[in-house]
């Protein structure tokens, strides 16, 4: 989903973090987050949340964005 992509995205660079060191974070190599961060890799539940706490961000923000995006179409 493109919103919570974008969301991800955007904490990340919050966090002043580079492709680089989110992935050594999440113990995963750099084309794991370009995946993710493309779209190319949609993140089952489980990796969300791996995702948001290698971010140290709360999950709840980015499925509340999900929410309210569902609800507004």
């Amino acid at each position: 989903m493109a919103i919570l992509q974008q969301w991800l995205i955007q904490q990340r660079q919050a966090k002043k973090l580079t492709l680089e060191q989110l992935a050594n974070r999440l113990g995963k190599p750099v084309f794991y987050v370009q995946d993710v961060e493309s779209g190319k890799h949609q993140l089952d539940v489980v990796e969300y949340l791996f995702y948001c706490k290698a971010l140290d961000i709360n999950p709840s923000q980015g499925l509340e964005l999900i929410e309210s995006s569902l609800t507004s179409n």
